[in-house]
């Protein structure tokens, strides 16, 4: 297979017939048929069925068209990074942040960085849960920043801060639980959502939460913003960063509760964390080292 036979196959699929797949990639009419055929032989699979007057992708086609997309977006992708290279402009530093990470003190180490490595551009990713560390483990991220979800031997990390779990719920929401209790129990909570975020991967179990109640409904948003806008309007109660929610519990429109038989509030730890076999770029270790420097308590494990 060569990149020259995806192009024209390509071209085909995108500009709907031979000839002006020809005319976009300035090739001869009969070099994208053999090119195209080229690519069946090998594989011995129909891309296109020609009975009808304009080539249509069969279902083997379809799926091939669809990996030669991603491919080659990422030889383009290449090639870009080739001349960039060559004249002399570094690869960005590829960073994946937990969504719960993203307070003061994290934004400020990363500020930190920018301020004394200006010409370092970033490229920064957010996920959560055992998402963020995926990200390494498939090289799509140089530099993780999270907790401490799937990390083994594999992993180097040191850990950075700590931010405040808690369990919060609307007043109005709270007021039709009819409790006095000061601890709210378990079955009381059964009917209301417990508001979660996906998390991205796909083996984990659970959905790879720890906190989670064994009976109730539960509601799957995409993030925390979703996720703190569902608990203000009062359709259901959550375990939040405090410090995404911290104006929302001075202004009154979030409450904390107090779950019997459950983790209500609790300290995260938050980590730095790399893959230990993995090559890292002279940017990484730039940011690396310079997160260590700022966390006085910090140290590799």
């Amino acid at each position: 297979m060569k990149l020259d036979q995806l192009r024209a196959f390509i071209a085909v699929v995108e500009t709907g017939s031979f000839r002006s797949a020809a005319d976009a990639i300035h090739k001869t009419q009969p070099g994208i048929s053999a090119a195209v055929k080229a690519l069946e032989e090998q594989y011995g699979i129909l891309l296109f069925d020609r009975n009808s007057y304009r080539p249509t992708l069969t279902a083997e086609g379809h799926a091939f068209f669809l990996q030669s997309q991603k491919l080659m977006s990422q030889v383009l992708q290449l090639e870009n990074l080739g001349h960039d290279l060559a004249q002399g402009t570094e690869a960005p530093l590829h960073l994946c942040l937990s969504q719960m990470a993203l307070d003061n003190d994290c934004m400020s180490r990363i500020k930190a960085f920018q301020n004394q490595h200006a010409d370092i551009a970033l490229d920064i990713t957010t996920d959560h849960l055992y998402g963020v560390q995926e990200k390494l483990a498939k090289n799509k991220c140089e530099i993780a920043i999270g907790p401490r979800y799937g990390l083994d031997d594999r992993h180097a990390f040191i850990e950075l801060n700590k931010i405040t779990m808690i369990a919060v719920i609307s007043p109005e929401l709270l007021a039709t639980l009819n409790t006095s209790d000061t601890k709210i129990k378990q079955q009381s909570l059964y009917a209301i959502p417990q508001i979660l975020v996906n998390d991205t991967t796909a083996n984990a179990s659970e959905n790879g939460h720890r906190f989670v109640l064994p009976t109730g409904k539960r509601w799957y948003v995409n993030d925390f913003q979703a996720k703190k806008t569902l608990l203000v309007h009062g359709l259901g109660w959550a375990r939040m960063p405090k410090h995404c929610i911290q104006t929302e519990l001075n202004n009154g429109q979030l409450v904390p509760i107090e779950v019997e038989n459950f983790t209500s509030q609790n300290q995260l730890p938050i980590f730095m964390i790399r893959l230990r076999h993995q090559t890292q770029s002279s940017q990484a270790n730039l940011f690396w080292e310079m997160m260590k420097s700022l966390n006085s308590s910090g140290s590799d494990l």
